[in-house]
């Protein structure tokens, strides 16, 4: 459940769930303070969805996830400290996509990376998308990023059929 809470965006969950309530008519209810039943709407999302993620994935792949990603430092261990030595024996071409949203990956870090890409004069294409949707936006259909993608992927394509 708090890892699900870090995919979306704070605003996403505004919209979706606010401070409704899972039941409406609390006078036959119990007194809401002496439960810790499911009471607001967002609540019973995140019970809902954390018992899909425990029935689909194992939690120590989890664990070995965070843990590869609390390790994996770009500049340390490629880059003898500088993002832009880490990039420097780069021959690619380079499409870096980002969401106003997602907390997880803030875009920040991919103007970062788009930085050093431009400073060892590679060929780099940056977007920004706007979205409410938090990390989770990438998993969703969205024009934008399909059109960008099979246009950079088509320009590619040339590139190495002309070659």
């Amino acid at each position: 459940m708090i890892g699900h809470i870090t995919y979306l965006s704070g605003e996403s969950m505004r919209l979706k769930f606010g401070r409704r309530l899972q039941v409406h008519d609390m006078q036959d209810k119990k007194d809401p303070f002496l439960t810790f039943d499911s009471q607001f709407k967002i609540e019973s999302y995140l019970q809902y969805q954390g018992k899909k993620f425990v029935n689909r994935f194992d939690a120590n792949s989890f664990l070995y996830i965070t843990k590869a990603a609390d390790y994996f430092d770009l500049e340390n261990q490629h880059g003898k400290g500088s993002p832009v030595q880490a990039f420097s024996k780069a021959a690619a071409r380079f499409l870096v996509i980002s969401y106003s949203s997602d907390w997880l990956y803030p875009t920040f870090h991919s103007k970062a990376i788009v930085n050093a890409l431009k400073k060892n004069r590679l060929d780099i294409s940056f977007c920004e998308i706007e979205s409410n949707l938090g990390h989770d936006a990438f998993l969703l259909y969205d024009k934008q990023l399909n059109k960008m993608v099979k246009g950079f992927l088509s320009s590619v394509y040339k590139g190495i059929k002309n070659n």
